[in-house]
């Protein structure tokens, strides 16, 4: 056979197989139920994502199936992760979110069942700045300003980033910041700073945008530290970068800022079939350019930066290269007394 030859054939095989496995991926999907996991309950931006997703992923997905959203807060996403690596049907009818902070959780944390290295993902929607702000009524213009008496922030679970952020600044800056978990979603607490029943909360910036846009735009919280990726409103607002001043203190700060370079990633499970992963993914970047997607993302507030399923494979990896013991003495320094 000439060499020409050969390679029409080669391709001809590959496009009957991506056409094969798309074939059956519609035959499994018609009918079906979709359920898109949000790790968090609602009130907050990482539930409004997992909600938007869940109102348009499956009319992208061959065969057209219903798309539900189904919250499983708990533990700063671990309850959700640990749900659709264990006990969550793992034929494709079940698309998470990843808490960002959970991410970590496996190797700084307790009580998680699952890998992330082995997650499928999809794709994520955005790599989002997180600050940490004070209500307008605390006298302090920076974390700098935390020394003088104990300060109470709300967080959710101990190991979600609401916790372990503002305890690791607090490490560096020497602020006398009290983090006090359980909140169950992002709005509760934010209701719980306006009550006057903490002073303060670590959240995505972008989180703040969509769920309290008054609040930037009055001025009624102040940004006194920020992690993760630069944000132009945000550029007088001291970075953690700045307190990190040894080698050791440089390497937690990379652990603790990369799930910020995952973002709003989602996921399937490992067991999932290739051709339904496939399906998904192909869904998932559809998605994306819809219009209707779009014009609701922007209704949200919802900030949209995404990154594709290998971007968001290598960031994993790339956590999960980092020396075990620096892990272990991060691990000591966020674990509750």
């Amino acid at each position: 056979m000439r060499p020409h030859a050969l390679a029409a054939g080669v391709a001809a095989f590959a496009l009957s197989a991506v056409a094969l496995a798309q074939s059956n991926a519609e035959e499994f999907y018609k009918g079906k139920t979709v359920q898109v996991i949000a790790p968090s309950g609602a009130g907050g931006s990482v539930y409004q994502y997992a909600l938007l997703v869940s109102n348009h992923l499956g009319r992208h997905i061959p065969g057209s199936p219903t798309s539900i959203l189904q919250a499983r807060p708990g533990a700063g996403g671990v309850t959700a992760a640990n749900y659709v690596a264990q006990a969550g049907p793992k034929d494709g009818t079940v698309v998470a979110e990843l808490h960002p902070q959970s991410l970590l959780t496996p190797a700084t944390g307790k009580g998680a069942n699952y890998d992330p290295r082995t997650f499928q993902w999809l794709g994520s929607l955005a790599v989002r700045a997180y600050v940490g702000a004070v209500w307008h009524t605390v006298n302090v213009r920076s974390i700098e300003d935390m020394k003088d008496k104990e300060y109470i922030f709300g967080g959710s679970g101990v190991a979600s980033a609401s916790y372990q952020y503002p305890l690791f600044l607090a490490y560096l800056t020497g602020a006398r910041i009290k983090v006090i978990p359980g909140y169950k979603s992002g709005g509760e607490t934010n209701l719980a700073m306006e009550r006057g029943e903490v002073q303060g909360r670590g959240n995505y910036y972008e989180g703040f945008l969509a769920t309290n846009p008054d609040w930037v735009r009055d001025k009624k919280v102040k940004f006194v530290f920020r992690l993760g990726p630069d944000h132009p409103d945000l550029a007088g607002v001291p970075s953690a970068r700045q307190y990190a001043k040894t080698p050791k203190q440089q390497q937690m700060l990379r652990v603790l800022e990369s799930p910020l370079a995952v973002g709003q990633a989602f996921y399937v499970a490992a067991g999932v079939p290739q051709d339904r992963v496939q399906a998904l993914r192909g869904a998932f970047k559809s998605m994306l350019a819809d219009r209707e997607f779009k014009a609701e993302a922007e209704k949200m507030q919802l900030y949209i930066d995404p990154s594709t399923p290998e971007e968001v494979t290598d960031a994993v990896a790339k956590v999960y290269e980092t020396p075990k013991e620096v892990f272990a003495e991060l691990n000591a320094l966020l674990t509750p007394k």
